[in-house]
């Protein structure tokens, strides 16, 4: 999986976003464990959001 939560933009790129968030939760013990805190799903669920402001951005125009 590539790293950093690299899009390309539009909904692809916030499906994009989305798949690589949720490939690192699946196997990262600090992102299944309730409380805790991990740096790399944070990057990750941030680069989503912005993808999914842009696409729904993009929509709207």
């Amino acid at each position: 999986m590539a790293g950093g939560g690299e899009c390309t933009g539009g909904a692809s790129g916030a499906k994009e976003a989305w798949r690589a968030a949720i490939e690192h939760a699946a196997g990262c013990p600090a992102c299944r464990t309730p409380g805790a805190v991990c740096e790399t799903g944070e990057q990750l669920l941030s680069a989503y959001e912005e993808a999914a402001r842009l696409a729904r951005s993009e929509q709207d125009l």
